[in-house]
């Protein structure tokens, strides 16, 4: 089923149905789809190298700009390198391309990520839920499957759920020879210094991590990458048909996304309001009757008991000229989602509440 029909956007509105709405949708969480300097980087590539970069990087469709990324990227994040990969479900799929052959176990956590539950396939390993952080259980399976051909998934950050994993205490749980594979797509931008993501937030390096992620949320862009050892990416690159098969994303695609890392480097103050902002939704949600998280986020879910109601609440929200889309994944319970980026204002936040107060109902 499609959402509702964009006609075009900003970084804070959305014209649906010919009407300019104050939107609380997706996740641009900084705003840089919209930079200037981000739009021209993108335009003068597109001049420069056309609409597609028409076929594989291992043949004739690696193009000055994806190495660019890739070198921006892997120093942004302080990694040794990092490759792009036409999507961040397609960067999870990669990691176990890549390794899956070698694996006997494979856990990971409920919460994560439909692409890292899903990328598991690909291996022939043993695959085990161990929980939603759950770090006494994943204890327990580490006593139990030994340390050899072991591999670990996670999320760096849990948005509907408002939680992060331990980081810290899970690397210390894991053998030298297992891998951690963190997908990044809602840290980045967010999490640590200047928003360098789940591993700078928990003050680390490890050559165990590997790091996956989406540009498409905070870089504004769209496409994934694997970050990590110069030794994963190189096997990603040589055992991946992810990597190998696929056509990159376009050139221009990749000029603007490294542009859009420039931004963040030189204005971490997108940072610290998006942090603010994701307090503030916190504050929001507690309003709501909504227990205080664990780690406020840009995000919050309202769950609702059918779609009739959500439908109802979508339409009081855009009456009032805000778009809000109810959402609903895979057959699960439906929820109001509401998402918050930099460059809102504290008054747009405000407003969102005072409409929600009016029409949300408490359990």
């Amino acid at each position: 089923m499609l959402g509702r029909r964009v006609e075009g956007s900003t970084a804070t509105t959305v014209r649906v149905g010919g009407r300019e709405l104050l939107s609380f949708a997706g996740t641009g969480y900084l705003g840089l789809a919209h930079h200037p300097e981000v739009l021209d980087a993108a335009t003068e590539a597109l001049r420069r190298c056309g609409l597609s970069a028409s076929a594989s990087r291992t043949t004739s469709g690696n193009f000055a700009d994806h190495e660019h990324l890739e070198e921006a990227l892997a120093e942004f994040m302080g990694v040794e390198a990092a490759v792009l990969l036409p999507d961040g479900w397609l960067a999870d799929e990669a990691v176990m391309e890549a390794y899956g052959d070698e694996l006997d176990t494979v856990l990971v956590d409920a919460d994560a990520h439909a692409s890292l539950w899903i990328s598991t396939a690909l291996t022939r390993a043993q695959v085990i839920d161990c929980g939603s952080g759950d770090l006494m259980r994943l204890h327990a399976l580490l006593d139990r499957h030994g340390e050899h051909h072991l591999a670990v998934l996670t999320d760096g950050l849990y948005p509907m759920q408002r939680r992060m994993p331990n980081l810290h205490d899970l690397l210390q749980l894991l053998p030298r020879t297992a891998l951690l594979v963190v997908d990044d797509s809602h840290a980045l931008g967010f999490l640590g210094e200047g928003g360098r993501g789940s591993l700078s937030g928990a003050g680390m390096k490890d050559s165990r991590v590997v790091t996956t992620g989406s540009l498409a949320k905070a870089l504004g862009a769209s496409g994934g990458f694997v970050a990590g050892s110069a030794g994963t990416v190189e096997r990603v690159r040589r055992r991946a048909e992810a990597f190998a098969g696929t056509t990159p994303i376009p050139p221009a695609v990749a000029a603007g996304a490294t542009a859009a890392l420039r931004v963040l480097e030189r204005e971490p103050v997108r940072v610290r309001r998006l942090r603010a902002h994701a307090a503030h939704l916190t504050r929001i949600g507690e309003a709501l009757g909504q227990e205080h998280p664990q780690v406020s986020v840009p995000v919050l879910a309202l769950p609702l008991p059918d779609e009739e109601r959500g439908r109802t609440l979508e339409r009081a929200l855009q009456e009032a000229g805000m778009f809000v889309p109810w959402t609903q994944y895979g057959g699960g319970a439906g929820a109001l989602k509401i998402s918050v980026n930099s460059e809102h204002r504290s008054e747009d936040l405000d407003r969102l509440q005072a409409v929600l107060e009016a029409h949300w109902l408490r359990p």
